[in-house]
């Protein structure tokens, strides 16, 4: 049997054990569990493998994930102080006005997304090798996933659940991964201070939206705001598109590149 499996299967595998009475523990981090089996001094003899839906497409780059870990933690191992952060931080905003006059005037807009956003603040920030940004940087298209989930496994969370002859013990955190969270928020930061600094260069009545690294905003901005992320050194594609639909919670906008309509939701502590 493969030690290796979906998701999928994991709740009725661990039933099974349960019933079993068998003596094993479970790491659970985002989307993998580990299903350890365990000897009489809790040592582990074999492990078993869950992770990803069944049915799902392979995320091209996750070989990433571990290469931008080592990279931050040989820093810590060097002796580099975690750097300055604030958790909580977010990278959308909204201006809803704006967004309900452009939706009522058909306005075309302009939307410009930087290449590969993350992965580039984290070597401008240097918390990862020019080598390996240039690595990933090669396979931005293909491995667009894999360069987020990257950064954003430096947020994760790893919890353990031991069982006892089949008996839960409680769910525990782990402090692994620790000591790599201030890098993720780091990086979140920065790209939440280009996005207000952004926004500060427009017209109020100019901006639209900021989604993660996308942002939207009349024509007549364009050259204001790419002129400035040429500066800052960032890459970027754009593209145009028009909203939609304003409801009270969510902003609807089409892509004019592939027709598609897409949708986010919105609060009023993410509106301008």
């Amino acid at each position: 049997m493969s030690n290796n499996s979906h998701i999928n299967a994991y709740n009725d595998y661990v039933t099974d054990l349960r019933s079993k009475e068998l003596n094993f523990k479970v790491e659970m981090s985002g989307m993998s569990r580990i299903v350890h089996f365990l000897d009489g001094y809790g040592n582990t003899t074999r492990k078993r493998i869950f992770y990803g839906a069944e049915g799902d497409e392979r995320i091209e780059g996750l070989e990433f994930v571990m290469m931008v870990r080592r990279e931050i933690k040989k820093l810590i191992k060097e002796g580099q102080k975690p750097p300055a952060h604030v958790q909580g931080t977010k990278v959308v905003s909204f201006n809803i006005d704006n967004l309900k006059k452009a939706h009522r005037e058909q306005e075309e807009l302009f939307e410009i997304d930087l290449n590969a956003c993350y992965w580039k603040t984290a070597s401008n920030l240097g918390f990862i090798s020019n080598d390996l940004f240039i690595k990933g940087w090669k396979k931005r298209k293909s491995c667009k996933l894999g360069l987020v989930a990257s950064i954003g496994s430096l947020n994760k969370r790893t919890f353990v659940e031991t069982y006892d002859f089949g008996k839960s013990q409680g769910l525990i955190e782990k402090t692994k991964d620790h000591d790599l969270r201030p890098y993720y928020w780091a990086i979140i930061n920065e790209v939440n201070r280009i996005m207000k600094e952004s926004v500060k260069m427009l017209p109020k009545h100019h901006f639209m939206m900021w989604l993660t690294d996308c942002m939207y905003l009349k024509q007549s901005s364009k050259s204001i705001i790419t002129d400035h992320f040429n500066s800052l050194g960032y890459e970027f594609k754009t593209n145009t598109c028009h909203i939609s639909k304003v409801e009270r919670n969510r902003v609807f906008w089409v892509n004019h590149d592939t027709g598609e309509e897409k949708f986010i939701f919105y609060s009023k502590n993410s509106s301008l």
